[in-house]
């Protein structure tokens, strides 16, 4: 009979993924997979509830009270729904925040966010509004957010708050402790903030794919 910690390597070669790549997917760092699967920590109820979410494992079967196995061929949980935050971006010279609540779901490939590495319970829909980013990003845009990147990476596009507004922009550090702020439209100037932190910057998520909606 198969053990836990066997059952958790069989998940992860199951996705074709690393330790590491299975730590970034499930936020927990790659030494605590490497002992959990050589039996040198016992998994606590928030791994198995991320596991359980991010890639629909059947508890029942992990914790031996079914012999059934996880199988690629199940196909009754290929997808995995993300809500739509009533919540626009804006993608010109800010848009107030005034509310957080969900407005519905998307549904997208578990396969898909599993090769991104990309944790589904934190993953958010919102909106762009604005020119600004055209032609990368329309208004009306969707855009899907991962909540987990809120390192700012030069060169990537993030969701972030600043001055009571929340923008999507091109972030593009320069010199000394300043952030740009960056439209991929010409017409609009960079936003340029020398003491990100100091100055109250919150990064909501990294934009890691956009859609459009007709």
């Amino acid at each position: 009979m198969t053990d836990f910690k066997e059952k958790i390597g069989q998940v992860r070669e199951r996705e074709g993924l690393s330790r590491r790549a299975f730590g970034e997917l499930l936020g927990v760092a790659e030494s605590k997979i490497q002992k959990i699967e050589i039996g040198a920590q016992r998994a606590d109820h928030e791994f198995l509830s991320i596991l359980s979410q991010s890639l629909a494992i059947d508890m029942n079967w992990l914790l031996g009270e079914t012999s059934k196995p996880p199988s690629n061929a199940d196909t009754t949980n290929e997808f995995i729904n993300v809500p739509r935050l009533a919540v626009e971006a804006s993608a010109g010279n800010g848009t107030a925040v005034e509310s957080e609540s969900e407005t519905q779901s998307y549904a997208f490939s578990r396969k898909w966010l599993t090769k991104r590495g990309l944790a589904p319970n934190h993953l958010s829909v919102i909106s762009v509004r604005g020119d600004s980013m055209e032609p990368d990003l329309n208004d009306g845009d969707l855009i899907l957010i991962d909540r987990a990147d809120t390192t700012l990476a030069d060169g990537k596009i993030y969701a972030v708050q600043y001055s009571n507004n929340l923008f999507v922009k091109l972030i593009q550090y320069i010199p000394g402790d300043t952030v740009r702020l960056v439209s991929s439209n010409a017409l609009y100037s960079p936003i340029e903030i020398t003491t990100p932190e100091a100055d109250g910057v919150h990064v909501v998520g990294r934009v890691v794919a956009s859609m459009h909606e007709w």
